[in-house]
């Protein structure tokens, strides 16, 4: 050793050393990956239901108003000051009973005139009258006299000046008596005003409002103002449930109907269909507008029949209405999600979830082997077919079935299962 070295000698290289002991960790580390990837084996748990057997209602929704079987607005056909009104709401009413009376002062005013001009005209057709006879008397003497004479007596100017004469009295009878039937006929109209003066109610029932006050003028000059309006029976009454034309054509009269009111909201009432409007009727098509345009929703009309003996339901009251277009009972139920269910989808759901766990679980669990894809029809739901998984002999297996009704929770299952067949609703325990 030269004095060179001995003076500087060579550092000592360790890095050799760590690039060999990694390499031995790679290969490690690749060999254990290979072992999990051939022998290990992914463990799944399928969540499970048997069917059912129960009750089950399938549905529409509506809402509408409650009112009176036999509802009458009562108003005025004649204009004037209001002199009384004698009931008030609730109040029970006869028929014909007087409810208000309007001043009839004016129309016994007029009543009084066509009298006096009956009288008048009684008299000027009774001198009528008296002038026809007086020129039928002397048109027939001229007459009688023209004959015996040959035609030399009167002459043919005065004879006829005399049938003239008769015929012109005969019509002025006539105009009399037509003039007299005028203004008998304006009697006839004043008497009516003045009947129509006092407002009654043309039904037994119960006042629900009164909208007039004494001393208040009442113009019937375009429309009948409606005063009172008196229900004939409150223990009857009807629901009007506006229905969307895509659910009109499964109403049926005499199907079950239950429905709420927000003065009950924890209590239900029960009625029946009565009648259902073929046309859309009044007032029930609204227009709603966005930016590809207007459209318009039709609703139909479903009159609906209410037992109210309790008195509970007031007329008016808002309702929202389950019609019954379909009812099973003893019916084979499952749910209606496991109809929506697909095996393949949660799996690779599942196998997402577990490769996006943390970064060590990542680093450390083993390669995820890609899963066998079950067999499934294309479409899931088709008209009353429909599709489920189930386990036999604990192996999920798809299986077409036939459908009935649904309620939204469970749906009824015709055929292709029975209750001992255990319905795959999810997947648990993946690993």
């Amino acid at each position: 050793m030269d004095i060179y070295e001995t003076l500087y000698p060579k550092k000592k290289v360790f890095w050799k050393r760590w690039v060999f002991w990694l390499g031995i960790c790679i290969v490690l580390l690749g060999g254990c990956g290979v072992y999990l990837w051939n022998f290990h084996t992914p463990s799944v748990g399928y969540e499970s239901i048997s069917p059912k057997r129960g009750e089950i209602k399938s549905s529409i929704s509506a809402s509408g108003s409650l009112s009176p079987t036999n509802e009458v607005e009562i108003g005025s056909v004649i204009s004037g000051i209001v002199l009384e009104v004698l009931v008030e709401e609730n109040d029970r009413v006869k028929k014909g009973q007087v409810l208000a009376r309007i001043n009839p002062e004016s129309i016994n005013q007029e009543l009084a005139r066509y009298n006096a001009q009956l009288n008048s005209a009684k008299a000027q057709l009774r001198a009528s009258k008296q002038t026809l006879e007086d020129k039928k008397w002397n048109y027939e003497r001229l007459k009688n006299l023209y004959k015996k004479t040959g035609g030399k007596s009167p002459s043919i100017l005065e004879l006829q000046s005399a049938k003239t004469a008769y015929t012109s009295a005969y019509s002025d009878v006539d105009i009399k008596k037509a003039t007299i039937v005028e203004i008998e006929t304006n009697i006839a109209s004043s008497k009516i005003n003045l009947k129509n003066s006092k407002i009654v109610s043309p039904i037994d029932g119960v006042v629900l409002s009164k909208s007039v006050e004494v001393g208040q003028s009442v113009a019937a000059s375009f429309q009948a103002p409606v005063l009172f309006k008196v229900a004939e029976n409150l223990q009857e009454m009807i629901l009007k449930a506006y229905v969307s034309e895509a659910d009109i054509g499964k109403v049926k009269e005499g199907q079950e109907v239950s429905f709420s009111v927000d003065s009950y909201p924890d209590k239900i009432f029960y009625a029946q269909v009565n009648k259902v409007n073929f046309g859309s009727g009044d007032g029930s098509s609204t227009s709603s507008s966005s930016s590809a345009g207007a459209s318009t929703i039709v609703s139909y009309i479903a009159h609906i029949e209410v037992d109210n003996q309790s008195l509970l339901l007031r007329p008016d009251m808002s309702a929202t209405a389950d019609i019954t277009i379909a009812h099973a009972n003893d019916a084979l139920l499952v749910p209606s999600s496991a109809l929506y269910f697909d095996l393949n989808k949660a799996m690779q759901r599942a196998d997402t979830k577990l490769q996006q766990g943390s970064f060590f679980s990542s680093m450390f669990a083993p390669p995820r082997r890609p899963r066998a894809q079950f067999n499934t029809p294309q479409n899931k739901l088709q008209g009353k077919n429909g599709l489920l998984w189930i386990l036999k002999d604990g192996v999920p297996e798809s299986v077409n079935v036939e459908i009935g009704i649904s309620d939204g929770q469970y749906t009824q299952i015709l055929s292709g299962i029975d209750e001992k067949t255990r319905v795959i609703t999810g997947i648990k325990n993946v690993q």
